[in-house]
């Protein structure tokens, strides 16, 4: 089984990175853009029509595509107070079952987003600025994080299980 998995995860934490590096350079793009309308706003007194709008989807992109890389890197909001109060055991068991949460609402939120996704695509629904964006490409975005979120879920999960399968044992 280990042979088995191993390979996949890896192929799984690398999805998770690729997310991450995607995510830095939409974070780099929004910086760019929210300068690039402060400029011409304050500056300038000449506001762009697009910024308010290409913002929020880099944002929306940042958020759901690095948060596999989080989880991967155990960085998630934590109750660190709470939890180191608790016995070993008791932290473990912890650990697996908001784990198993975190993947029930995952894979709830890739169901869900793909159905909007997809309905949104069908319609041919379009934003109502001036951009007219298709709106199933910023829609596609929260099933995709989220499904890069719940394998790197199902990897914590299966490594809190079986200890042995990790990314430091090949």
């Amino acid at each position: 089984m280990k042979n088995f998995l191993h390979p996949l995860f890896n192929c799984f934490e690398r999805i998770s990175r690729l997310g991450a590096v995607l995510a830095e350079i939409c974070l780099v793009l929004l910086l760019i853009l929210v300068f690039n309308e402060v400029i011409a706003r304050y500056v300038l007194n000449k506001p762009t029509l697009y910024s308010v709008e290409l913002s929020e989807y880099l944002l929306l992109f940042v958020a759901f595509m690095a948060a596999g890389w989080v989880m991967q890197n155990d960085r998630h909001v934590k109750m660190h107070s709470v939890v180191n109060l608790m016995p070993e055991k008791a932290r473990h068991v912890l650990d697996i079952s908001t784990s198993t949460i975190v993947l029930v609402f995952c894979l709830i939120l890739v169901w869900e987003g793909a159905k909007s996704s997809i309905m949104a695509f069908a319609g041919g629904y379009h934003s109502s600025s001036l951009l007219n964006v298709p709106l199933w490409i910023p829609y596609a975005i929260i099933p995709i994080g989220s499904l890069i979120l719940a394998l790197q879920v199902l990897v914590r999960i299966v490594r809190l299980i079986w200890p042995p399968i990790s990314s430091d044992n090949p």
